[in-house]
């Protein structure tokens, strides 16, 4: 649930992100999205996606939650888990 202005800054960064990287108009990736909304959004494009989102928030995933990252809920929640308050 987002229920701070930094949950919801948050969830429109890794949404301008996930837009970008497939060639998307932002309002089409929404909280509820998932990998297979998206035919562009392959293996490939996952590990950028997930390159993408480290960068901008100043982080690593472990490896073996990247293949786990598969919707923007999921990525949210990984992402929270790590940026400060």
């Amino acid at each position: 649930m987002l229920t701070k202005e930094r949950d919801v800054d948050t969830l429109e960064k890794i949404q301008k992100i996930i837009a970008t990287n497939l060639g998307a108009a932002p309002a089409s990736v929404g909280p509820g999205s998932k990998a297979s909304d998206f035919p562009e959004w392959d293996s490939l494009r996952h590990l950028v996606l997930v390159m993408d989102i480290e960068q901008a928030f100043g982080f690593k995933f472990a490896l073996d939650e990247i293949a786990q990252l598969d919707s923007v809920e999921k990525i949210l929640t990984a992402v929270q888990k790590r940026v400060p308050v």
